[in-house]
């Protein structure tokens, strides 16, 4: 017969199992450990994000006319991007990706790459006619924020979309240059609105639009970039919008080559605003088919009229340290300001050759020349 002590032990054996829960299968889409997830299914890392500190993104596919929602994250959450995250084709608007919240850190593990596979909707006319492209990347309220390390190549259109205050974005490589003879077209690499101290650093752009474009904003720095292939650094069109305001903006320390222009500032015509204590400085320009220089006053329709206005307002410009070459046929500096819209300029150290000079520039600051 069984011993009391044998009864005993055999009874609380029983107990502890009946009451240790039943083992769950852990999702194929997501594997939890302590606050850190791995997601390989996109619409599994947008449910399921509030609970996870850290985000790993694996090999993930991301379903046609869906996007990766990584809004609305807790605070201080890391997302990092692993292995090769592509996306399924349909016309549409987009985004593809969107990211939002506080203290967030985005990164990637080395070799990954985010492929947009833009050729299949590249068709010459980017956001301008032909197929329905999507915007790329969202980081809109995206503050107190960084982003560093992604690789990302062939947007359909433009890449980011950037509206947030206090962001962050190192090392970024935008590789688009397959749009080169593929028809791509308007694959700006950072478009800024609305946003408040903005720095992007050591940013590599391939594409066939504007490097950086600032539509509004304030205390936004560029620095120790590589530009090729596109329009060159931007500032506008500005005007014509909820915000016509951009302040305090520096361009340094970077290069643009085989692009249409290399720098420029763009208003649009008979609109109102501001544009002030602008910096461009230390820039190395090659390979530039239209501009060298460019600020001009006269967009409309997003083509310049030849007809500048002086609505918007144009001072405390530096232009410091602009050398290099533009082709045969480029126009070296093309200025064309509204009556007395152009003030305060400081001009120094521009050297630019190879190109032709222009007779069409119109009410120049004081100490600038055409």
């Amino acid at each position: 017969m069984p011993s009391y002590t044998h009864l005993l032990c055999a009874g609380l054996a029983a107990s502890l199992a009946a009451a240790a829960p039943t083992p769950s299968r852990v999702s194929d889409a997501v594997k939890r450990s302590s606050s850190s997830c791995t997601f390989t299914d996109a619409s599994a890392a947008s449910e399921s994000k509030a609970d996870c500190s850290t985000i790993i993104l694996s090999n993930i596919e991301v379903p046609a006319g869906e996007t990766l929602d990584l809004t609305d994250l807790n605070d201080g959450t890391e997302v990092i991007f692993s292995g090769t995250t592509t996306f399924g084709y349909e016309e549409w608007d987009g985004p593809l990706i969107k990211i939002s919240g506080s203290s967030i850190t985005v990164t990637a593990e080395d070799d990954a790459v985010i492929d947009g596979d833009g050729s299949r909707w590249w068709d010459g006319e980017g956001t301008n006619g032909g197929k329905t492209k999507p915007k790329f990347f969202y980081a809109h309220s995206l503050d107190d924020s960084t982003i560093s390390g992604l690789s990302i190549k062939n947007t359909p259109v433009q890449t980011f979309s950037i509206e947030s205050d206090n962001l962050t974005i190192e090392d970024v490589t935008i590789d688009n240059s397959d749009g080169d003879d593929n028809g791509g077209h308007n694959t700006d690499g950072f478009d800024i609105g609305e946003s408040t101290y903005i720095t992007i650093t050591g940013a590599v752009v391939m594409n066939q639009d504007d490097c950086v474009a600032i539509n509004s904003g304030e205390n936004i720095y560029f620095s120790g970039g590589t530009c090729s292939g596109g329009h060159g650094l931007s500032i506008g069109s500005v005007g014509g919008r909820d915000d016509n305001t951009v302040k305090n903006v520096t361009f340094t320390s970077s290069t643009v080559s085989d692009s249409e222009n290399g720098i420029r500032i763009k208003t649009v015509y008979d609109a109102t605003g501001s544009v002030s204590d602008i910096t461009f400085s230390d820039i190395t320009l090659s390979g530039i088919t239209d501009y060298g220089i460019v600020i001009e006053q006269d967009y409309e329709n997003g083509s310049p009229t030849g007809d500048p206005t002086n609505g918007i307002t144009i001072s405390d410009v530096t232009v410091d340290g602009i050398t290099g070459s533009v082709e045969d046929d480029a126009v070296e500096v093309y200025i064309l300001c509204g009556d007395g819209s152009c003030t305060d300029w400081t001009w120094s150290d521009v050297d630019l050759t190879g190109g032709s000079t222009s007779d069409d520039c119109e009410n120049l600051p004081d100490g600038v020349s055409c």
